[in-house]
């Protein structure tokens, strides 16, 4: 059935380009130096009160019809247990994970998002936002109950056959939290001697649940050599399989400071012997809301141009997420809302026609 579905897409992609005018499209890589397809993308899957059913099933079949390979979703411990106490809530996850699986792409799960009662926000704050953001963004009071939450989610997605997801095939990568770089994702301020007592210990408990799991870092905000910097000097690389950074940079640039800022971080990775070590870049993207962190607006058909130079640029970066896959409302001014390829009824726009126009022969014809 999927090589049936491949193959009409890859005649209708034949007939699309024959009667286009004849230009060239830079060739990205396909795969990572693993064999990994490279193509991926962000989206909030796994925000039940967004993701109905048939939301979800729209999404993942745009997605399979583009060849994306990977989403990265938010596996957000507040969801599964709101309460102290409380069983493991998994009915939307598993299907979020079978559905992706369903339509052939992996999921890149982030281990995040504290519940109210075991979140280290002041007391007022969880008064006042219960398990709303900020206070998902605070460490956990304690780490046992952490380590409980990791422990429960890998062991149902670990493939095992044993108590496993209905559905759900085998997830082998973990990314230990977000921006732990930023004060925004560790509040008050970021401190990377607790990110790394953090790390340490998830690393160990996904390893014990799955001994071939692999971990990665929270992704860096801003591409950060000075944290990864530290994370080293501590001794930290044992406690992480894949470097994760995130990079957002004004479209109108161009695509140099991208490429030097990613090289940056490889070439700090190989200074500390980590050579063999994958680079994911797993959040980039621009909105197009009428201004972003202040920059004056640029086009969709800008937007798209900075897709196509992302994805066959020169970057050392094994496998590239884009942010993100949906507008997450209609009409919404916020920049947050907006960085979506396709609109939230998810009609496609300009980006997501060049994201596809790379991917898809990919996904066809892996190189």
């Amino acid at each position: 059935m999927h090589r049936l579905f491949l193959l009409a897409l890859l005649i209708g992609f034949l007939l699309t380009v024959a009667i286009l005018p004849a230009r060239s499209l830079p060739e990205p890589a396909c795969k990572s130096s693993d064999g990994q397809n490279r193509f991926g993308v962000n989206e909030v899957l796994g925000w039940p009160g967004l993701y109905t059913p048939d939301r979800l099933e729209s999404s993942l079949s745009l997605m399979e019809q583009a060849g994306i390979g990977w989403v990265r979703v938010t596996w957000a411990w507040k969801d599964m247990q709101p309460q102290a106490g409380d069983s493991f809530d998994y009915a939307h996850l598993d299907a979020v994970a079978a559905s992706a699986a369903q339509h052939h792409v992996q999921i890149l799960p982030i281990l995040l998002a504290i519940p109210g009662w075991a979140s280290s926000a002041p007391a007022a704050l969880k008064a006042e936002k219960g398990n709303l953001s900020p206070v998902d963004h605070y460490r956990p009071i304690n780490l046992n109950d952490w380590l409980n939450y990791v422990r429960n989610v890998v062991e149902r997605y670990d493939g095992d056959g044993i108590d496993d997801a209905p559905g759900s095939p085998r997830m082998s990568y973990w990314e230990v939290w977000n921006e732990e770089n930023i004060a925004t994702f560790w509040p008050d301020k970021p401190d990377a001697a607790e990110y790394l007592n953090l790390l340490k210990a998830t690393y160990a408990t996904i390893k014990a649940a799955d001994p071939t799991a692999k971990v990665v870092l929270g992704g860096l905000a801003n591409a950060d050599t000075g944290y990864l910097k530290s994370l080293y000097e501590m001794g930290g690389a044992p406690y992480f399989d894949v470097v994760s950074i995130h990079l957002y940079s004004y479209p109108a640039h161009g695509i140099d400071p991208v490429v030097n800022a990613v090289t940056a971080i490889r070439d700090l990775m190989n200074a500390n012997g980590d050579s063999a070590k994958p680079l994911w870049l797993t959040e980039i993207g621009w909105s197009d809301a009428p201004n972003a962190w202040g920059a004056p607006t640029v086009s969709q058909a800008d937007i798209a141009s900075f897709v196509t130079a992302v994805y066959t640029a020169p970057l050392p970066a094994d496998l590239i997420f884009w942010y993100n896959f949906r507008n997450i409302f209609p009409n919404s001014s916020d920049v947050e809302h907006d960085f979506g390829l396709v609109n939230a009824d998810f009609t496609p726009k300009p980006s997501f026609k060049a994201y596809e126009a790379l991917s898809m022969p990919c996904a066809l014809n892996p190189r």
